[in-house]
């Protein structure tokens, strides 16, 4: 049974045991807690896990789960958003209500200072600011002053421990300020000779007196009482706020204010400070409910519960609807998954049985058809694979058929390649050597590709050993071979070859071409790369003639080239579809001259490979480079 379970089940044994233990034998709960912590995190990660391997593994669960959470997503958010938006609105109103409070304020503060600023007596107006004080029950604080001299002397101040005047900048403001450690909301006057201070205290018990007004509370803060952090660890530790029964929701009410204990140019500072709002959706929420009938907020509520009501049939309907095509679909799969087992474990004959009329028919269809086709599918890949291997076999017996690729006497160094466009090639070389005779070379190209093409190379390659060893001129040679081979190739079937024999005592060489590719010569001496093309027909068509096939005799010396080659490599393209060509094989010989035979050949691949981009054999590819050595 233990060998069943994952690492991470034998994890949570583990640990379940070790907080069982702690918990029973340890006086310290602390290495408990931290288990049993780790315990629900793993096992609960697990329980996911084996949810999801479980109950997901079938598609028709996850699509019922995935129309589950289509559904209720959209109408979690829709309530989150209206949740959220209403909030947001409520406490933007109620900031607004307090501004305009506060602002009102300001105004009833304004009209006061004009009032004693218009009686330009002193002694009237201490007479006329008791009047206020008296009204609004000793909660104001003014300060009348007079200009004497330049400067400004207090002569009435109430209350008489309020602040210190002798902070006071004598400039016109209204608003809030700052003075020592104490927060004023307030308005400055100034007016011919006097000068007038009136504003209230800000204090926790001032503001509870203004949140009477509304549907909030406000918390007071110091204007210097901390970060935003501290204001959040506030709102955690106030009990009032955190009690869910109330419903209070934090919100945060801006305002500025001048600092007179800290000036700048003989000027107060201008700081930023905030308040915390705390409203009361609840005492909101039940104002709605106990409104009276045919009042706006009454019969708004009862429009938004006329909305649930039309609209959750619709939300119940469109689920009903969503499951039943949801079991339509997952039956469909459920037989396709156990029909592709059944084939899994070779069972051919089982067909799927499906009745929607609907692309889900056609996919069980295509899996009958696909289910009948995979037994004549398998003897095709097996036969596949049986041509494989013969194609292998016969690409190895036609290498053994070509002579090695590299070869060196005292005066000739020759390197060779032959690349197959397929699995064998249609192209061939060969060379024969006799030593202080004479060297024969020669490329051949057999039309077409594969199979055929390398029947006809074999046949070639037979013939050239027989007629080689009577030493013919090139052009006697390639005419014995047409008229040898004429009888075996079909009507579109020919041979073009290019061959050079070398006399070594005459340091010349005889070339004939039988409708092949130029060959190319460099000549040491003038350092000039030549392209060599007697006149010539190919071996097979109804025009061929001895007298057609010409030769041309050339002297060669040291440090000499010669360059065959089938039109497999002259003809590669890149992607532009731009050839190779002749021009930029006669550049690479003319570059690489001073090199070994063996490095030009390994040049020239080089360049057809970087120059196509993508493979050199779209045709088979055949050359042979001969440089002479002394």
């Amino acid at each position: 049974m233990f060998r069943r379970w994952k690492k991470i089940d034998i994890v949570i044994a583990i640990l379940f045991v070790s907080a069982n233990i702690s918990y029973l034998f340890l006086t310290n709960k602390t290495i408990f807690k931290i288990l049993l912590w780790i315990l629900i995190i793993l096992a609960s990660g697990r329980l996911l896990l084996f949810f999801k391997q479980k109950l997901l593994w079938k598609i028709r669960n996850r699509l019922i789960f995935s129309g589950i959470f289509i559904v209720a997503t959209p109408i979690f958010f829709i309530l989150i958003f209206f949740y959220v938006t209403s909030y947001i609105l409520v406490a933007h109103y109620e900031v607004i209500i307090l501004n305009n409070i506060m602002n009102g304020r300001l105004v009833r503060l304004e009209q006061i200072a004009n009032k004693l600023l218009d009686i330009k007596d002193s002694d009237k107006m201490k007479k006329m600011a008791g009047i206020p004080v008296r009204f609004d029950q000793g909660k104001l604080n003014i300060l009348l002053f007079e200009k004497e001299d330049g400067q400004y002397t207090c002569f009435y101040k109430y209350p008489p421990e309020g602040f210190p005047e002798n902070k006071i900048i004598m400039t016109d403001f209204k608003g809030y300020f700052l003075i020592n450690n104490d927060l004023y909301h307030g308005i400055l006057k100034q007016k011919n000779d006097f000068s007038v201070i009136i504003a209230n205290n800000l204090t926790q018990e001032f503001l509870d007196d203004i949140s009477t007004m509304s549907d909030f509370k406000i918390k007071y803060r110091h204007p210097y009482s901390g970060s935003s952090l501290k204001m959040l660890e506030e709102v955690t530790d106030d009990p009032e706020i955190m009690d869910n029964d109330n419903a209070f929701f934090p919100y945060l009410f801006d305002y500025k204010f001048l600092d007179f204990n800290a000036l700048e140019n003989g000027k107060p500072i201008e700081g930023n400070a905030r308040f915390l709002l705390k409203v009361d959706f609840k005492k909101l929420y039940n104002k709605i409910l106990s409104s009276s009938p045919g009042s706006v907020q009454n019969d708004t509520f009862h429009f938004i519960i006329l909305l649930i009501v039309i609209f959750a049939p619709f939300v119940v309907f469109s689920f009903f609807i969503g499951f039943r095509m949801i079991r339509v679909i997952t039956r469909s799969i459920h037989q396709i998954t156990k029909g592709t087992q059944k084939i899994r474990n070779g069972d051919f004959s089982f067909r799927i049985k499906t009745r929607s009329k609907d692309e889900l028919q056609y996919l069980g269809e295509s899996f009958n058809e696909m289910a009948a086709g995979i037994d004549r599918l398998l003897i095709e890949e097996k036969e596949k694979q049986r041509l494989e291997e013969e194609l292998r076999i016969a690409r190895s017996i036609q290498l053994k058929l070509l002579p090695p690729d590299t070869f060196e006497s005292e005066k000739f160094e020759l390197a060779a390649v032959n690349i197959p466009a397929a699995e064998i090639a249609g192209d061939y070389f060969d060379y024969f050597y006799q030593k202080d005779k004479y060297l024969s070379l020669l490329v051949a190209d057999v039309s077409g590709k594969g199979a055929q093409a390398a029947f006809y190379m074999a046949e070639l390659k037979g013939l050239i050993n027989h007629l080689h060893t009577e030493e013919m001129s090139p052009a006697g040679l390639i005419s014995e071979c047409h008229h040898s081979l004429l009888a075996s190739l079909d009507r579109v079937t020919f041979i073009t070859m290019v061959i050079a024999r070398f006399k070594i005592p005459e340091n010349t060489f005889v070339l004939s071409r039988a409708g092949h590719t130029q060959a190319l010569f460099y000549c040491a001496k003038e350092k000039k790369c030549h392209e060599l093309f007697p006149e010539g027909v190919a071996i097979g068509l109804k025009n061929f003639s001895r007298e057609k096939i010409k030769e041309l005799e050339v002297e060669y010396h040291s440090g000499d080239i010669l360059f065959l080659f089938s039109d497999g490599l002259s003809e590669i393209l890149n992607k532009d579809d731009e050839m190779i060509g002749v021009k930029n094989l006669k550049n690479l010989i003319l570059t690489n001259s001073g090199r070994s035979a063996e490095e030009i050949k390994q040049q020239m691949l080089d360049f057809a490979i970087k120059f196509s981009e993508t493979e050199i054999n779209r045709d088979d590819l055949t050359f042979i480079v001969l440089k002479i050595k002394c």
